[in-house]
């Protein structure tokens, strides 16, 4: 699933693209019905076409597309993937949505945003503002004003296991199974390790292992694009990931094989030896 350093990276590639001063003309979705809430959502689109896009705003996973009225809210789940296509260039596979635009800032550009999502799990939803679209999130991780502080106080009293703690969306915005997984072994923390039981000092470590390795990922996406200029996923298997996650994968520190462990559903891979 992309995570915070992939999803301002698609931010960024979006502005690069022309969104913002954008006008949508018109919508397409798919035949296949979606819920109007939750998991694969998509709804109130057919309410875009006249309205122009002010700026895009980005918290954790999901990106708010600010308009001239309302909110365009969007989230790409597990498989979603969001790009900018010319008029004439083909549908990609498993499209589950189109946006056709028109930008007259330097010269008229017609041009599609689509999203092709395979397992059908990413949501476009509007909304009246960003209050409403960033509702239920918590601190951006990479925003300046989280600090060290801010992160112990969210989980230092908790007596939740460590790892889940870092996925919950409405503590820390952004943190996903892959950069948490990678700060843990950082500082060498157990996934298991109840939070209230960690000091001061190593939560401290943690928060800099969190926001060194979102920005070290984030700077290695917007320094390798792809021939045109779209953003990637990092893989969890992906050789500059510390820590590989995948099966018969060792320790980087110790090379003794690496475990694995479900914390509600998510599987956390993690050193038996350098995590405590």
């Amino acid at each position: 699933m992309p995570e915070l350093p992939e999803v301002e990276s698609l931010r960024r590639y979006l502005v690069r693209q022309g969104l913002p001063g954008s006008v949508f003309e018109r919508v397409a979705v798919e035949s296949k019905p979606s819920p109007e809430t939750g998991t694969g959502a998509i709804s109130g689109v057919d309410q875009l076409p006249g309205r122009r896009v002010e700026r895009l705003e980005r918290r954790g996973k999901q990106i708010a597309v600010v308009l001239d009225e309302g909110v365009l809210g969007l989230h790409m789940g597990m498989t979603g993937r969001i790009e900018v296509l010319a008029e004439s260039e083909p549908t990609p596979r498993f499209t589950r949505v189109e946006f056709f635009l028109r930008n007259d800032t330097n010269g008229t550009k017609n041009f599609r945003m689509v999203l092709a999502d395979p397992r059908r799990w990413g949501a476009i939803r509007t909304f009246t503002d960003l209050r409403e679209a960033f509702a239920g999130l918590g601190p951006d991780a990479l925003d300046p004003g989280f600090t060290a502080e801010h992160f112990a106080e969210s989980v230092s009293r908790r007596k939740t296991q460590i790892k889940p703690l870092l996925l919950d969306q409405s503590l820390i915005a952004g943190v996903g199974n892959i950069y948490a997984d990678e700060a843990l072994h950082r500082v060498g923390i157990s996934p298991a390790r109840r939070a209230n039981r960690i000091s001061g000092k190593n939560l401290h470590s943690l928060y800099l292992a969190i926001r060194e390795s979102l920005e070290h990922a984030l700077e290695f996406i917007l320094s390798h694009p792809d021939d045109r200029g779209r953003p990637f996923i990092v893989d969890a298997h992906d050789d500059r990931m510390r820590l590989r996650r995948k099966s018969g994968a060792f320790c980087p520190r110790c090379e003794i094989p690496l475990r694995t462990k479900s914390f509600g559903g998510r599987t956390a891979y993690y050193c038996s030896n350098c995590q405590h």
